[in-house]
């Protein structure tokens, strides 16, 4: 079945961000209250967990690697995998009981145990787009997976697995970071929606993941990934979801 919106990756958005880019001539650009949270705190979000406005971050893992990222300006949005059971967020979201679990394709098995969120509603019509961009690090080890999601919610919703260790979107492996990546999503109905972002630990609640969120590219050291993964773009599942359940399950495979 065809998903009910399409959410694109990586070698698409050189020029993308919040707002910037429409489908065409009566696509309207979506603009999000404090995008780029360059207010220097999370003005027009709502937070679930551990959340905050960052302008750069200081990432341990638990092998002692460090990775510093840099927000594109001022401030980024970032989210630790800690504060809320993952029920909750699902609950809170509006999203059917283990929607989030069905995603997290851990190949060791796997159960989501808590994590973040962060999301803001607004109105939009069909043909609209969304854009952001996005950095994901774990610090944990396989065989945990700690997925991160990005998904719109509404009168068609799709949820995106962002990243994980070892399992959809960008597999980034043991303590590894996705480099900075974008996302659009395109709306097929007219309506309110949420997009949301939510970090999630995967069989604990230790060695969280991170996920950051703006409305550029930071940077990120040392070694950070090529934008957009290119050479080798994420993979990325979208899972369309209908008002009677799963409607449909689509990945596309790393190169």
């Amino acid at each position: 079945m065809k998903a009910l919106l399409s959410l694109r990756s990586g070698v698409l958005a050189g020029a993308i961000a919040f707002g910037l880019s429409a489908t065409g001539a009566s696509a309207a650009q979506i603009s999000l209250v404090n995008g780029g949270f360059e207010t220097g705190d999370l003005t027009g979000w709502t937070t679930i967990g551990a959340v905050s406005a960052s302008p750069s971050t200081t990432v341990t893992t638990y092998n002692s690697v460090v990775w510093t990222v840099n927000a594109a300006g001022g401030f980024m949005g970032q989210m630790i995998s800690s504060g809320a059971a993952a029920s909750t967020i699902e609950s809170t979201l509006g999203l059917a009981a283990g929607t989030l679990n069905a995603l997290n394709t851990n190949p060791s098995g796997g159960n989501l145990t808590n994590g973040s969120a962060l999301y803001q509603s607004f109105a939009g019509l069909a043909g609209d787009t969304i854009s952001f961009w996005w950095n994901y690090v774990a610090t944990d080890y396989v065989p945990f997976n700690d997925p991160a999601f990005a998904m719109l919610i509404g009168p068609a919703t799709d949820v995106g697995v962002l990243a994980s260790i070892h399992g959809l979107g960008v597999a980034v492996g043991t303590s590894g970071n996705s480099g900075w990546t974008s996302e659009t999503f395109t709306l097929t109905q007219d309506g309110t929606y949420t997009l949301a972002f939510v970090t999630t630990n995967d069989k604990d609640t230790v060695l969280n993941s991170y996920l950051h969120i703006d409305n550029a590219a930071g940077t990120c050291q040392p070694n950070c990934p090529p934008i957009n993964g290119v050479p080798e773009p994420a993979s990325l599942a979208l899972l369309g979801l209908g008002l009677a359940g799963l409607a449909g399950l689509r990945r596309r495979k790393m190169k």
